[in-house]
């Protein structure tokens, strides 16, 4: 497999190079913005519902995501790609200067829907980079040019996050949701310019206008790769919702103040882009050149289980923020990259529309189903700290078993390859 020096070298290394990075380049402004409305809502959510009441707020987020990506399939039928990617990110922005211009004078409920809208609308628009690229890139391509593509949306969030920290006691939580909705901006021109330099991905005859569903859900049942991405979606992100639950209680426990609250998880943000962002450039492309697909996708729940283990034994603030630390960091650089290289044989449909459902909403569905089980645990009684990580430690479990049929050689449908046997002479 070439390097990404080598790649760079062939004319047509050079055009892909071109368009993934502006592409990537565009998620640094995206990801940038996202670190601007991640900490501000949750401490905003804090302040006036408390850390208790954040899985009600979760338990709506399949509700908004199955509306986004419904609408998003809508466009894609009626549009294509570039269009549908405006609408998306400039909708986005329009929402959060709304936000900004609001908040004071609409009620708490407002502040609600801001976090509801926070975790929708970064999964959906990401969804849409990775389609752009694995329809741009081939297989070994995809091993060379993820690490660092990705690696600039969290440098991105990486600056986000440090301004966030600097800023946030000084001009207040609520500015900087003004701030997110005009960073979009330059990250959807940058996008596009990327979708004219490769030129937009066009589905088969088939397939073209949304001939097969706007959302094309056959997909999950006769693709077995695209369905056992969306059952490990579903396992790792109950254990990341399990892991942010514990550690925004803990959070608000030792940080009760609204900015120093924002100031403290900007700050974490950050750690967790740098180390995103050195994994994305440093470990990462070696990884993906030296190792199967199948140990970078088997180490990774490895590693959730003796975090989550940990802290039964000791439920620290410190410990609790390590390890919701490693699963945001790995699951932006080493995992996302090593399953994205998943889809580049698969067609539009599966890149543009099934990924939107096995990727966006499963990754949201599983925190909103989560998010309604611990209210509803909640009703009848407290719960005690050691159920999430045990929870985490039960689906890391699930999450590890699923990686060996998700890493099953099959064909360019998702299907199975059986190897035969020669006959012995």
């Amino acid at each position: 497999m070439p390097t990404l020096l080598a790649a760079l070298k062939t004319e047509r290394g050079r055009h892909v190079a071109g368009a993934v990075f502006l592409a990537g380049l565009s998620a640094m402004f995206l990801f940038c913005g996202y670190e601007f409305v991640r900490s501000p809502a949750e401490s905003i959510f804090m302040d006036q519902f408390g850390a208790g009441a954040k899985p009600y707020a979760i338990a709506c987020v399949p509700f908004m995501m199955a509306a986004m990506i419904y609408g998003y399939g809508r466009l894609l039928s009626s549009v294509g790609a570039k269009k549908a990617m405006a609408v998306s990110m400039l909708g986005s922005a329009a929402f959060f200067l709304l936000a900004w211009l609001l908040l004071g004078r609409a009620g708490k409920w407002l502040a609600f829907l801001l976090l509801v809208f926070k975790e929708s609308y970064v999964v959906v628009i990401s969804e849409q980079y990775w389609s752009f690229i694995n329809s741009v890139l081939k297989d070994e391509e995809g091993k060379v040019f993820n690490g660092p593509v990705a690696g600039l949306g969290a440098l991105g969030s990486l600056v986000g996050g440090w301004l966030l920290g600097r800023f946030a006691v000084g001009l207040g939580t609520q500015t900087f949701l003004l701030f997110a909705g005009v960073i979009i901006l330059p990250a959807a021109a940058l996008f596009w310019i990327g979708y004219d330099n490769a030129g937009e991905p066009k589905p088969s005859e088939d397939e073209a206008g949304g001939k097969k569903g706007h959302l094309h859900l056959s997909i999950l049942t006769e693709n077995r790769t695209v369905l056992f991405i969306a059952f490990i979606i579903f396992a790792a992100q109950v254990v990341a919702t399990a892991l942010d639950f514990r550690f925004t209680q803990l959070v608000q426990d030792f940080v009760p103040f609204m900015d120093a609250r924002t100031a403290y998880l900007g700050n974490f943000w950050m750690k967790v882009n740098i180390f995103s962002f050195s994994m994305q450039f440093l470990l990462t492309p070696l990884l993906l050149r030296y190792i199967p697909r199948r140990g970078i996708l088997a180490s990774i729940p490895a590693v959730h289980i003796v975090t989550c283990m940990l802290m039964l034994v000791y439920p620290t603030l410190g410990l609790a923020s390590a390890a919701f630390l490693l699963f945001k960091g790995m699951d932006y650089s080493i995992f996302r990259a090593s399953k994205e290289t998943l889809y580049i044989p698969f067609s539009y449909d599966t890149r543009y529309r099934a990924k939107q459902v096995a990727d966006a909403f499963t990754y949201r569905f599983a925190k909103g189903l989560t998010a309604t089980w611990v209210s509803g645990l909640k009703t009848l009684g407290a719960i005690a700290p050691g159920f999430y990580p045990a929870l985490g430690v039960v689906f890391s479990g699930a999450w590890l078993a699923m990686s060996f049929p998700l890493t099953a050689k099959r064909d360019a449908a998702g299907q199975t390859v059986r190897v035969q046997e020669s006959p012995e002479p």
